[in-house]
């Protein structure tokens, strides 16, 4: 796992655990201790892995803010699976800059979406997350 996942798990106060029989790629939960365990689907490809691991944190550090049940309500869970992906593409797009010595204005989405091995109904997500600058 590179160092940039460990720094953030350990921003969040959260552990990493992996799973055989899981519905889902990944899920995130607070313990009764204050930390967060996210638990990520073993059988995945470690870029995947990455993806889930910080699309998880994003919901850690984001959902607090959201009003409104993830499970019970269609409109807050939307909310909070679109700020986990804003999460999740920020710290990819930043690796991805660092790695690339890349100038945020000449990244091309959609080159960025494929090396990423991520969906291109993305692209407009990466654009605005460029437009507002990376960092923010």
């Amino acid at each position: 796992m590179d160092g940039s996942i460990k720094d953030l798990l350990r921003t969040y106060n959260a552990i990493l655990e992996f799973g055989d029989d899981l519905e889902e790629d990944g899920f995130a939960c607070k313990l009764p201790d204050g930390r967060y365990v996210v638990i990520v689907k073993s059988n995945l490809s470690d870029e995947q892995i990455k993806q889930v691991i910080l699309h998880e944190l994003g919901h850690v550090r984001c959902d607090d803010g959201i009003p409104g049940s993830y499970v019970d309500y269609r409109v807050p869970h939307s909310k909070m699976e679109y700020q986990a992906n804003i999460f999740m593409l920020r710290e990819l797009l930043h690796q991805y800059i660092l790695t690339n010595n890349a100038d945020p204005e000449d990244i091309n989405c959609v080159a960025f979406l494929e090396s990423e091995q991520l969906p291109l109904s993305l692209e407009d997500s990466v654009k605005q997350i460029l437009s507002d600058g990376v960092t923010s």
